[in-house]
Parts: C-alpha cells; sequence; structure tokens
C-alpha cells in the first residue's frame, strides 16, 4: 500500500511539473507613446473615415465624430471618448452617450477599438495588449483634439480600457464606467493566460474561433459574430496586468460606476460585480468624487445600449446628474433633443 502511495504522489508530481512547465501565451507587453492627430478638426475627421474605410469595418462599425454643433466644427470646453467593450462598437452605448453629449454641448467620440467591427472570419486573431491598449490611447488623443478636458466613458472592456488610460493619464477630466469589466464573471477564464491556455481554448471552442450564436437582428449588426479566440488571451492579459489594485490606486480622477445588480440570482452575470466593486473601493478617487449606482430594472450587462438595457431613462439620469454635480460640467442652453430611451430587442 505504502508503495502505491508513493507511485501515485510521483505521478501526480510528474503531472503538476507538466502542466507548469507547459506552454504559455507572452503576446506583446503595453508600450506607453505620444499620439499625436491633426489638429484642423475638419481634416482630423476626414483622416478618421479614411482609416475607416482602409480597415474594411463592416457597415455603420467605424469610428467616428458626432460634433456638438454640425455646422461649426470646433473645439468644445468638455468632450467625451466612448469605448465599447469587447468585439462591440458605438452602439453598445446608444442612446445614451450621444443624450449624454448632446445635453452638456460636448463632441463626441465614438471609437473602434483595435480589430473590433472589422469585416473578416479571423478578427482578434492579430489583436495584442499592445495595439488594444495604444487604439485607446489613439482615442484619447483624438478626444484632446475635440475638447479643452476630456471625459472617458466605457462599458464592459471599454471601462477597463477608461481605467488603464486615467491610471496613465491624469489629465483626464473624468470617467463613466458602466458595467466595467474587472474580472469576468466565469473565472475559468483566468486559466487562459497560464500553461497550455491556447490548448484549453482550443478544446473549449473544438477550435480556435468563438462563434456568437445569441445575437440576431440588428443587434448582430453591432457585434461580432464571429472572432478568433486570441482575442480571449488579449482580454485576460490586461486584466492580469492592469486591474490590480496598484494600478486602481493610481486614479485620481472622479468617477462613475453603474452596473446591473437586483439580487443575488438576478445580476450581471458576463462580468463580476464583485471585482466592479472592490475596484471601486480601491481607487486613488476622494469619496465625494466617486459615485457607485445599480441599476436593478436594467436586466443586462449592457446598461446604455436600446438593445439590451430595461432603464435607459435611469442610466441617463444618473449620469446627468453625475457630470452636473460632481463633475461640475455645464448644460447647454438649450435641452438636448429627446431621444427614445426605451429597449429595442
Amino acid at each position: 500500500m505504502k508503495r502505491l502511495f508513493a507511485i501515485s504522489g510521483l505521478v501526480l508530481i510528474a503531472l503538476g511539473i507538466g502542466y507548469w512547465a507547459g506552454p504559455t501565451a507572452h503576446p506583446d507587453g503595453v508600450k506607453q507613446g505620444v499620439f499625436t492627430v491633426d489638429p484642423d478638426l475638419v481634416k482630423l475627421e476626414q483622416n478618421i473615415a479614411d482609416s475607416e474605410r482602409k480597415s474594411d469595418v463592416r457597415p455603420d462599425n467605424e469610428a467616428r465624430i458626432i460634433w456638438a454643433d454640425s455646422l461649426h466644427k470646433v473645439r468644445t470646453p468638455y468632450s467625451i471618448v466612448y469605448l465599447p467593450g469587447f468585439s462591440a462598437s458605438w452602439a453598445e452605448g446608444d442612446p445614451v452617450h450621444k443624450q449624454i453629449a448632446k445635453r452638456f454641448g460636448c463632441n463626441l467620440y465614438l471609437a473602434r477599438p483595435a480589430e473590433h467591427g472589422i469585416n473578416a472570419p479571423d478578427a482578434f486573431k492579430h489583436i495584442t495588449p499592445a495595439n488594444y491598449a495604444a487604439s485607446a490611447e489613439r482615442a484619447l488623443a483624438i478626444g484632446k483634439a475635440l475638447g479643452e478636458k476630456v471625459i472617458v466613458m466605457g462599458t464592459s472592456a471599454g471601462g477597463m480600457l477608461s481605467l488603464y488610460l486615467a491610471a496613465h493619464h491624469p489629465e483626464i477630466e473624468g470617467l463613466v464606467l458602466y458595467s466595467p469589466c474587472i474580472e469576468v464573471a466565469n473565472p475559468a477564464l483566468k486559466l487562459v493566460t497560464g500553461p497550455w491556455g491556447k490548448q484549453i481554448l482550443d478544446q473549449v471552442f473544438r477550435g480556435e474561433y468563438l462563434v456568437n450564436t445569441h445575437y440576431s437582428g440588428e443587434r448582430s449588426r453591432y457585434w461580432l459574430p464571429k472572432y478568433h479566440t486570441n482575442g480571449l488571451i488579449t482580454l485576460q492579459t490586461m486584466l492580469d496586468t492592469y486591474m490590480t489594485p496598484e494600478q486602481f490606486r493610481k486614479v485620481k480622477q472622479p468617477v462613475f460606476l453603474g452596473y446591473y445588480y437586483k439580487d443575488e440570482d438576478h445580476q450581471d452575470q458576463t462580468v463580476s460585480v464583485a471585482a466592479m466593486l472592490n475596484m471601486y473601493d480601491e481607487l486613488g478617487t476622494p469619496a465625494d468624487k466617486k459615485q457607485k449606482v445599480d441599476f436593478p430594472e436594467a436586466g443586462a450587462h449592457v446598461i446604455a445600449s436600446h438593445f439590451t438595457s430595461n432603464d435607459l431613462p435611469g442610466v441617463y439620469g444618473a449620469t446627468e446628474t453625475f457630470l452636473k454635480e460632481v463633475l461640475k460640467v455645464p448644460v447647454v442652453t438649450v435641452p438636448a433633443n429627446n431621444v427614445a430611451l426605451t429597449p429595442k430587442k
């Protein structure tokens, strides 16, 4: 019996060594860079349009500027940069981002992160932490050209990118985070950046691609229907590296956190609410400069899109209050045009 236990122990040790010595993905690290854009805003808009055409983007998924005054394309006192979540487009925040920008007279930049929204069967095959973060940095540079002060707004992984930017750019005026991805709800994703991570993904998805079958109708136009699982490795690498207490302490700006939570059985099933709340407590932001609001009636991870949310008026109203009372952004003289704040399934 002792000999059997000894052999079993040796087998377990050998298996452990084999696991930890297994292949691990090592994507390119993020390098801080300086991004410059054309200060002529008309030319900047044209440069963005030209770049999007060359990128073979799916119809209506392009990055774009929404002008506070389309007849006078000039810099505004505040601009808003919107960063969508993983595999999503600008529609993930529509119409809340547009209505907030209109209400406060802000130029709005609807960014398209690296490899998002492209019309290619192998989307995300070449996304890395380096080019993913760089696309957020470029979006911020555009926001700075569009406004004297920049507010960064993000949903899900776009919220992660917003926190990444804030930790490295103290000049950002404030953050609006909708269901930010600090951790995914399924902790198994953490395995993909460890030994045999790619091999585990290949077994789970029976190949190198993930197919989204739960997006249908009009919504399927604005989220990638299929992408390479390398994207999941990139996402988890960013979470491992930047969604940490050390990074959160570097964020000093005012922060609004909105999320779906009703009770333990009815809450965000895509990202971890507990991780969001821990992040909120660990921010370097003064207590009187941050707000957290749960939206129990939102009913979905994506709380600011007409495709998914059942509480657009609540999300809009809380965001407007934050901008007015915490960021002290003046409202425009003429109220924003009312946008239908009803969900469209």
